[in-house]
């Protein structure tokens, strides 16, 4: 899906909070996930917003079908990482 965010972790929540694949997990324990346990990466290598995302609320049953994804940054005016950090 596509959505508009200030910046890429706006997005982000935003993409998980629309999705039609999750509209039937617990809000409660998604958004926890989202505020608490979200993890975002930036990939290097001259990328343009190329990210990766997971989360790490293992201890949670209600999401522990959601795994992550990558997000593909579409603002031409986007950050890009040269080198690892």
């Amino acid at each position: 899906m596509q959505v508009e965010g200030n910046n890429e972790i706006e997005a982000l929540n935003r993409a998980i909070r629309e999705t039609e694949a999750l509209e039937n997990h617990d809000r409660a324990a998604i958004e926890e996930t989202l505020t608490e346990f979200l993890r975002i990466t930036h990939l290097a290598m001259g990328y343009k917003g190329v990210w990766l995302w997971h989360h790490v609320n293992f201890d949670n049953e209600a999401v522990e079908d959601i795994y992550g994804g990558t997000i593909v940054q579409t603002d031409r005016s986007g950050a890009i990482r040269e080198a690892s950090s």
